[in-house]
């Protein structure tokens, strides 16, 4: 009985009638295409972790999902604080430095990666923020979101990890703007973060060598062409540019199997997948992402509940923001900054934190009280 209630007060009303299933059939057809592609462009043994990392990531669909989302009203700055912590923990014996980068946990089993889940907590934070406000007239009340999203993105560019901050920026503007806060307070921001990006860029020993390299290579490739960045950009484009239509089959891809394309099995994974697959059947593969992020822009649409609105809108930018971004990159529309396929390419804590996301979208959708749809009268 006692057991029972807990799980009554945990999961609240469900209907379950109304879980999103294209939202996780989706992610998990991406997920098997990033064990095909794991494997082909790393081994065996990492793209079965990739679907013992996906296993995972269904219990905590599954978790969150049941979870009735509107319990996290007024404690997600404690979750804001404790992510905090574990981001600024990596610079104590716990933390881990691979590659030059200070990003990781090692749990024995595998590494954790703190910065990940930290993308959730901060949509959830601004989402109890800004649905609990009705006046946005002022500039001093962005002030507080500012200083959320602001202090995860610097913990996270000292690691470094400029690709992972970077998506925080999207989620903050992305909330602000569902939850009404006038355009001309968010452009004033704009203004004021370019302003501090100028600054930056002229201040030594702020952007780093290789992350100028990667700007400079982007805007003016013959700048140095001898550079990693304009390498990798170049590799990843000969890659795309040699599947052509029909592709080179799968585990056949010549840059691949030479080991031209960098970091193959998760920040460039896109160009594995299009010169072993061709444009017939990577063009699905986008029109997948799109229809994922096009779904939870419905579902936030329809949602009436400030918080729980503003929950899936998150998801929804952060999802489509860096799904397109890291596509872009390796088209070389963007400069490199080393993001990850969702759900494609290979990284437990991204992988776990994804699904984890959609399962708060399911939350919104399924639990009753909360949502009311166009030509649907609430159970």
């Amino acid at each position: 009985m006692a057991v029972g209630a807990l799980i009554r007060s945990y999961a609240g009303r469900v209907a379950w009638r109304r879980l999103p299933w294209p939202l996780l059939a989706g992610a998990l057809v991406l997920t098997g295409v990033g064990a095909a592609f794991v494997w082909s462009s790393a081994s065996r043994g990492m793209a079965l972790k990739h679907l013992v990392f996906a296993g995972a990531g269904c219990v905590a669909f599954c978790a969150f999902a049941l979870f009735d989302y509107r319990h996290a009203r007024g404690v997600t700055l404690l979750f804001y604080l404790l992510g905090l912590a574990a981001l600024a923990g990596l610079w104590t014996r716990l933390g881990i430095t691979v590659n030059y980068a200070r990003r990781w946990y090692d749990l024995g089993v595998f590494h954790a990666q703190p910065s990940e889940p930290m993308k959730l907590i901060l949509v959830l934070a601004l989402a109890d923020y800004f649905s609990d406000r009705r006046r946005w007239e002022r500039m001093r009340d962005l002030v507080p979101p500012l200083l959320m999203t602001g202090l995860a993105m610097l913990l996270i560019v000292v690691q470094p990890d400029f690709g992972t901050a970077l998506m925080l920026a999207p989620v903050f503007f992305g909330v602000a703007f569902l939850a009404g806060v006038p355009l001309r307070n968010l452009l004033a921001v704009v203004a004021a973060g370019c302003l501090l990006l100028v600054a930056a860029w002229f201040t030594p020993g702020v952007v780093k060598p290789y992350q100028r390299n990667r700007v400079i290579g982007f805007i003016n490739p013959a700048a140095d062409p001898g550079s990693d960045a304009a390498y990798n950009a170049e590799q990843a484009m000969l890659a795309i540019c040699a599947g052509d239509l029909n592709g080179q089959g799968w585990g056949r891809g010549v840059l691949n199997r030479l080991g031209r394309v960098p970091e193959r099995h998760t920040d460039f994974i896109f160009p594995v997948v299009a010169e072993e697959w061709g444009f017939a059947r990577t063009a699905p593969l986008i029109v997948l992402y799109l229809m994922l992020t096009v779904y939870m822009a419905h579902l936030a649409a329809r949602s009436e509940e400030p918080f729980g609105r503003l929950i899936v809108g998150g998801v929804c930018v952060l999802f489509a923001v860096q799904s397109f971004l890291h596509m872009a990159i390796s088209l070389r529309l963007a400069p490199i900054t080393g993001l990850t396929l969702p759900l494609v390419s290979y990284g437990g804590s991204s992988l776990v934190t994804t699904y984890a996301s959609f399962g708060l979208v399911a939350s919104v959708r399924t639990h009753r009280s909360a949502v009311v749809f166009s030509g649907e009268t609430p159970a």
